[in-house]
């Protein structure tokens, strides 16, 4: 197992993630070096307990009581905190050391705006745009062998172009996500479709998929179907977003960078962390106990690495998210500006497949859903995983590519 005298290995090679290192370290052994204090406290009858707990700590009472007593339990606890701890380091350590990358996929540069890269999958098949969230990098929609969406798009006779958005450059920093629909994503949609020669169906995953409505609401004749999947739209519903309690800090935060500096990935990590500062040890406790050299193993590094990806988000796109939608709800309110309008639903009027997951603890089943309300034609569905595990999970190909794939032939 890892040791205290490899933390400082750990930290030289964290640039992988998971990010910020020293954050999820910090969560890790707050939560361990807890335990043991936690335990004494129990055994004097002075820690301080939720009432929804009470009747399961009566019962630990009467268990130790019963067994070998207060002192060999909290020496019991004492072994375990330190046991876990070192299973956390090790599985980190196993993931910042794997030998595996994922491959790249054989793909084209169909177009570049600014620095936007438009990557053509090629084939024969109806040309379809996939736009990913800004946020972490665009291969979660074709993560690797056996886990792309995008290649199984292929397979069933479509040709993907999937927009990669790369860090921002002098143009971008300055952008909001209405320029970033006008300026980049109109100009993608325009190059897919003069390929189709006509409209063609877009995707949009995450916030990609909310930058996507926008898209359908301006796009003219040129959009012929639009999916949504897991877009956030209403942020004032009743199970709130896990991140809105947030969102006032994050935001003053924000506002104390340096003007036209972009909010790094590190930055946006801490968000992610916060919704579940227990969610790093779990996982990577498992991680240690795993087949180094299995499907799992590699699956777990690839996608933690995406996860800990990414380009810097343009400091007026995090300022927008931030303020105008998870605390003013602009998009839910239609008060979200593109092109000097606020995009109203209402007016796309082409087919909407709006796939919302209930399991979903990023992005609330109920807001993803909202934006069905308004749309004319629209279609709902529940692929049955989380937020990330709905395109690139064990279950992502019948809960999500198949039905999405049918639902795009259709007439």
């Amino acid at each position: 197992m890892t040791d205290g005298l490899e933390f400082a290995a750990i930290m030289a090679r964290a640039s992988r993630g998971p990010r910020p290192m020293p954050l999820h370290l910090a969560n890790a052994f707050g939560l361990w070096a807890g335990a043991t204090p936690a335990a004494g406290a129990l055994s004097a009858g002075a820690l301080m307990i939720h009432p929804s707990l009470a009747d399961g700590f009566a019962s630990l009472r009467a268990m130790v009581e019963k067994s070998g007593g207060w002192p060999a339990f909290v020496g019991a606890v004492a072994m375990e905190s330190s046991t876990r701890t070192a299973q956390f380091l090790e599985g980190v350590n196993r993931y910042l050391t794997h030998p595996y990358n994922r491959p790249e996929s054989d793909v084209a540069v169909a177009a570049e705006v600014g620095t936007m890269q438009l990557l053509d999958y090629g084939g024969d098949g109806t040309p379809v745009l996939m736009i990913p969230s800004l946020i972490n990098p665009h291969y979660v929609l074709d993560l690797m062998p056996g886990r792309s969406m995008a290649a199984y798009l292929k397979e069933r006779g479509f040709r993907p172009f999937l927009v990669n958005w790369n860090e921002p450059g002098d143009d971008e920093t300055r952008f909001d996500t209405g320029t970033y629909v006008m300026a980049r994503l109109m100009p993608a949609l325009g190059t897919v479709a003069a390929v189709a020669g006509g409209p063609v169906p877009v995707i949009g995953y995450c916030m990609g998929g909310t930058l996507a409505m926008g898209l359908a609401a301006r796009a003219g004749g040129m959009l012929s179907k639009l999916a949504l999947l897991a877009a956030p739209w209403d942020f004032e519903v009743s199970r709130a977003h896990a991140g809105r309690r947030m969102a006032p800090t994050l935001t003053a935060m924000v506002q104390g960078m340096p003007l036209q500096a972009p909010v790094s990935v590190d930055y946006l990590q801490v968000f992610f962390a916060s919704l579940d500062p227990t969610l790093g040890d779990n996982k990577f406790r498992k991680f240690a106990a795993m087949d180094q050299d299995s499907d799992a193993a590699r699956f777990f590094v690839t996608l933690e690495t995406w996860a800990n990806s990414g380009a810097s988000l343009a400091r007026p796109v995090a300022e927008e998210c931030l303020g105008t939608w998870y605390e003013g709800n602009a998009p839910g309110r239609v008060n979200w500006m593109v092109a000097d309008r606020p995009v109203d639903p209402a007016e796309v009027t082409a087919p909407v497949f709006v796939a919302a997951p209930k399991a979903d603890r990023l992005v609330p089943q109920e807001s993803a859903l909202a934006v069905a309300k308004s749309l004319p034609n629209a279609v709902t569905h529940d692929p049955g995983a989380g937020h990330v595990g709905m395109v690139v999970g064990s279950r992502a190909k019948a809960g999500l590519w198949a039905p999405l794939a049918d639902w795009l032939k259709e007439g």
